[in-house]
């Protein structure tokens, strides 16, 4: 069985609302926005794989501390999923050693404490027996979505997005994706920022909906947790076919 554990799924910091964290097996998650605060120190010594889906500070926020917890442990390392251009963009503008120290270097470079693995769209990759499929989705920066596969079981999961042709032909395509993690960032109100950031509403997360061309079931998440209650009232009022509710940390989503 798949199962996407939301260890955070805002798209900010907020009293108990946390950054983007989706832990998909006890030693993979996707993105680390709120994997420190999530999880105790025998779970972090469990994670040997991150998955980045881009470079936006939200989703790399605990990644140079994670880093540093997994050196100071003496020799313990973690595979860095990513597009090399991604990887880059880390290097250059935070493990540059000048913001934070380069931990594909530290301690040594033969063995350094992260082990970056390129990953390339449309070309699967598996870890711990699930397998994903990398999705370029359309945001302000080269971003990652993903088909991810476990036995029968499979789902989509945007990351950060605006309108996505790919996204949703990948969705129709594969007859077995039935569950859908979408993003639905603002509320209808904002819609211009939302457009300039390349970031869904409700009203147009429902414009993608009415593209699907078979009923899924929905799970909306990186809502501003400022306006949470304004996007969910916005969500109520989508016309659909499909079951959406709101991603809820630490209640896991079993397909």
């Amino acid at each position: 069985m798949l199962s996407i554990l939301p260890l955070g799924c805002y798209g900010s910091d907020l009293e108990n609302k946390k950054c983007i964290t989706m832990q998909v097996t006890p030693s993979t998650v996707i993105d680390t926005g709120a994997l420190l605060s999530s999880l105790d120190t025998p779970q972090l010594v469990d994670i040997r794989n991150v998955i980045i889906t881009h470079c936006h500070f939200d989703h790399i926020k605990n990644l140079p501390i994670f880093s540093d917890f997994m050196l100071s442990l003496g020799g313990h390392s973690f595979n860095l999923y990513t597009t090399e251009n991604i990887m880059k963009q880390i290097l250059d503008h935070v493990l540059n050693d000048l913001i934070w120290p380069d931990f594909t270097k530290l301690p040594t470079k033969k063995k350094p404490t992260i082990n970056f693995i390129p990953v390339y769209f449309d070309r699967p990759f598996i870890i711990d027996q699930t397998e994903f499929v990398p999705l370029e989705m359309n945001h302000l920066v080269e971003s990652m979505g993903f088909i991810i596969r476990k036995g029968k079981s499979s789902a989509a999961y945007s990351g950060d997005t605006y309108s996505c042709e790919r996204f949703v032909d990948a969705i129709n395509s594969d007859r077995t994706v039935k569950t859908v993690c979408w993003e639905a960032s603002f509320p209808n109100r904002l819609e211009k920022i939302a457009v300039a950031s390349k970031h869904l509403t409700p009203e147009l997360l429902e414009i993608e909906l009415n593209k699907v061309k078979k009923k899924c079931d929905i799970h909306t998440f990186h809502l501003k947790p400022n306006l949470e209650n304004e996007i969910m009232s916005d969500l109520l009022k989508i016309k659909s076919r499909m079951t959406i509710t709101a991603m809820k940390q630490k209640k896991p989503i079993s397909i």
